[in-house]
């Protein structure tokens, strides 16, 4: 009863928000008067949703320890990716035109660490689907 109460009452908001943005007009350089109002409830789902996403898995690890293994060995392959993406990742500056505030080692290591993060992600996951197919046809 109260999952449901909870997801009407974001719902509501989300509905309340997106009616206020269509038929909230413009302001002088043509943006909607509440496109702040909307990134900023888009970024509290999102962190909601990324706080479910991790405590929602612990919860059931503690709950039921023995269907947790799968879970864990999880957890710890994404944190060896992330590790190796960012042993990978260079922090030399870009050579640029004209000055950039964003051109120092830490933001450049971060940002490639995250690009080549989804890149091997992606590869894995691409190889384990020809892995499942491939492996399929034989069975």
């Amino acid at each position: 009863m109260l999952r449901r109460l909870i997801i009407i009452i974001l719902g509501a908001i989300s509905l309340v928000l997106g009616i206020m943005y269509y038929t909230g007009g413009e302001m002088a350089g043509g943006e909607p008067v509440y496109t702040n109002h909307i990134l900023i409830w888009a970024a509290i789902l999102a962190v909601l949703a990324a706080g479910m996403s991790l405590l929602f898995p612990l919860a059931q690890i503690i709950s039921h320890p023995a269907r947790g293994r799968g879970t864990l060995i999880g957890i710890v392959g994404l944190v060896v990716v992330v590790l190796v993406a960012y042993g990978l990742a260079s922090s030399e500056p870009l050579n640029f035109a004209t000055p950039n505030p964003n051109n120092v080692p830490t933001v450049l290591k971060n940002s490639g660490a995250g690009l080549i993060t989804m890149y091997l992600l992606v590869g894995i996951g691409l190889v384990a689907i020809l892995f499942t197919e491939i492996s399929k046809s034989f069975k």
